[in-house]
């Protein structure tokens, strides 16, 4: 695993990833509309830990990997797995949402930045 961190805003120092009023109005909505579910009409807020969140979408990923296990590269995916990825990846953004609430992270601000450092890298070729 690769050990080396970007830094995802250093200018801001992190503050320029916040979730605040410059944030897109339909994501600020969807971050209250999750918040509400799961803290007032769930109750799950205590359990929504850092360390709970990512243990969670470890599993959902899991989930959404386990679908994918015997097909073979290049194989068609049936509608019922689409539709089963579909939910999966549903749940994957879910609590990726989650633990960005968490942390006060906009995730849509977070994409763009890692998304800004991936434009001016390098990966090795596959051979």
């Amino acid at each position: 695993m690769n050990q080396h961190i970007h830094n995802l805003d250093p200018e801001g120092h992190g503050a320029n990833l916040q979730l605040d009023d410059k944030s897109e109005a339909w994501t600020r909505k969807m971050m209250a509309d999750l918040e509400h579910f799961r803290d007032v009409e769930k109750g799950w807020g205590e359990y929504h830990t850092p360390k709970n969140l990512a243990m969670a979408l470890n599993v959902e990923a899991s989930e959404l990997s386990d679908i994918f296990t015997w097909y073979r590269d290049g194989e068609a995916v049936t509608e019922k797995d689409k539709a089963h990825a579909e939910e999966e990846l549903a749940d994957v953004m879910i609590y990726s949402f989650f633990m960005c609430s968490r942390l006060g992270l906009d995730p849509l601000k977070l994409i763009r930045a890692k998304h800004e450092i991936n434009r001016g890298r390098t990966w090795p070729e596959a051979e």
